[in-house]
């Protein structure tokens, strides 16, 4: 899952988990560094910031993929396309140029329409 769609989870009235195992799946992980990116934002106090701290919350349900693809000077969506081109996973997201990086490098995406998780392909 990326940053965003976790943001979006806890900004709105939607449950990822449950999304996601109606899809199928069983093993759902956050990455390292999106746990980081979600830290950094939610040092502010204005609403994104909050709702970042809330997305922080939904995230320990899940498993964490420890990983330091790119080293510190990448940024997150690229680590993103990094990590799932090297474990052949699926990746959530709500984020559309994301998404069509993603889809342009052969990577299966998951992606939000109405409050919903829906595989494009179909």
């Amino acid at each position: 899952m990326d940053t965003n769609i976790l943001i979006y989870s806890a900004s709105k009235p939607f449950n990822l988990e449950s999304e996601m195992r109606r899809m199928g799946f069983s093993r759902i992980a956050v990455p390292s560094f999106v746990l980081d990116e979600l830290c950094s934002i939610g040092r502010s106090f204005d609403k994104r910031g909050k709702f970042a701290r809330l997305a922080l919350q939904i995230a320990q349900r899940f498993a964490r993929i420890e990983s330091d693809v790119g080293g510190a000077d990448v940024d997150v969506d690229e680590k993103i396309v990094q990590l799932a081109r090297a474990m052949g996973c699926t990746v959530a997201t709500a984020d559309a140029a994301l998404r069509r990086r993603l889809m342009s490098e052969g990577i299966r995406v998951l992606l939000l329409k109405d409050r919903m998780i829906i595989d494009p392909r179909g």
